[in-house]
């Protein structure tokens, strides 16, 4: 008889610990959501700061060219890209995410993969996408908010050179 009320006793204890474990969960995705999103929306906003920001204390950033730098360095190798505009893209020109895929892998760690098109506008003024990458995160929950511990940049298109 004890052992059955001990079990009972376990078994509401589950049941009372798994929406909250839901919740958390979800809680967890939507700020990986938001964590992803804001890469995009603080280069698109020129804010090299908040940019860098994003990153753990000794989170890398590794961009599709292969240059990598740390967090708080990223921001400004990416000021310099930007103000170099290489490619000569006119403005304004932002990115668009999609195929965003998350895996917790416990309670402060994750690792997630999603894509993007960087458009700009084409000479009739209509947006055009003119580059495509794929995002490899490791993640990490410092002081309580998700960072990137490291995250790559695989350009798709243009396509890298064979061999790479």
């Amino acid at each position: 008889m004890r052992m059955k009320a001990t079990h009972a006793a376990l078994a509401g204890l589950l049941l009372c610990a798994a929406p909250a474990l839901a919740q958390d969960e979800a809680a967890d995705r939507a700020a990986i959501h938001e964590l992803l999103v804001d890469y995009g929306s603080t280069l698109d906003a020129r804010d090299f700061d908040g940019f860098a920001a994003l990153f753990a204390k000794d989170g890398v950033y590794v961009a599709g060219s292969g240059a990598g730098a740390s967090g708080k360095d990223a921001g400004e190798m990416m000021r310099k890209v930007f103000a170099g505009n290489a490619m000569g893209f006119k403005e304004p020109n932002f990115h668009v995410f999609f195929n965003e895929v998350v895996t917790l892998d416990g309670p402060d760690r994750a690792h997630a993969t999603s894509m993007s098109f960087y458009v700009v506008p084409n000479e009739q003024n209509r947006p055009e996408p003119v580059l495509m990458a794929r995002y490899h995160d490791d993640l990490v929950r410092e002081d309580g908010k998700w960072k990137f511990a490291r995250r790559e940049v695989e350009s798709l298109i243009p396509a890298p050179p064979k061999g790479k």
